[in-house]
């Protein structure tokens, strides 16, 4: 059972390396504002973020496969969630954004990058208690996503407030920084599971 969980934390945490990637590419594209990039932008920054609640979602299943062996494991699986909590809002609002939805839409994107924060923030904490050789680099990546969700978040506002050329490139900004942090965790869980072998 364990290496099952230690399986789906893996495959999820590549799956949401790919998703953040995606979003990052769509956050790129809107940023150039050039006409017709917008829209396919926004549609790639939805797909991302489904990719990544996917991912988040795995990570956090194969946490629940693991023995708990202390509470600082449990504020991890709970970052997890959040995280996943957190891309299911992004898609929410970029879906809205896409339809026309406007601020209503920024707003429940700007939630959902906030939870996203939290959970990655919960998820470095418990890491940093972990006696896994590669327990710095996980950790790392986990708080490297923390505050690039944040830097995103602090973008969205930038552009609610009216100042979209800056607030897009801060928001693109933040999700380079996301996908980094997401295969810094992705590579660290990996050579935990491999050392194991």
């Amino acid at each position: 059972m364990e290496v099952y969980g230690e399986a789906l934390i893996i495959t999820g945490a590549w799956i949401q390396t790919i998703g953040a990637g995606v979003a990052a590419m769509g956050n790129t594209l809107i940023a150039n504002n050039e006409k017709d990039s917008e829209s396919v932008g926004s549609e790639l920054y939805v797909l991302g973020n489904a990719i990544e609640a996917t991912g988040n979602t795995l990570q956090a299943v194969g946490r629940t496969k693991l023995p708990l062996s202390s509470d600082h494991e449990v504020l991890g699986t709970m970052g997890t969630w959040f995280q996943a909590a957190g891309n299911i809002a992004n898609v929410v609002g970029g879906s809205q954004a896409l339809t026309g939805g406007g601020n209503d839409g920024l707003e429940i994107d700007v939630l959902g990058d906030v939870i996203q924060s939290a959970g990655a923030a919960f998820e470095a904490t418990s890491s940093s208690f972990s006696n896994s050789a590669y327990a710095d680099l996980i950790t790392l990546g986990q708080t490297i996503q923390s505050l690039s969700v944040a830097i995103e978040a602090i973008g969205l506002l930038y552009i609610k407030r009216g100042d979209v050329k800056l607030g897009q490139q801060i928001v693109a900004l933040g999700s380079y920084g996301q996908t980094a942090g997401a295969a810094l965790d992705a590579i660290g869980f990996t050579k935990d599971f491999t050392s194991k072998e």
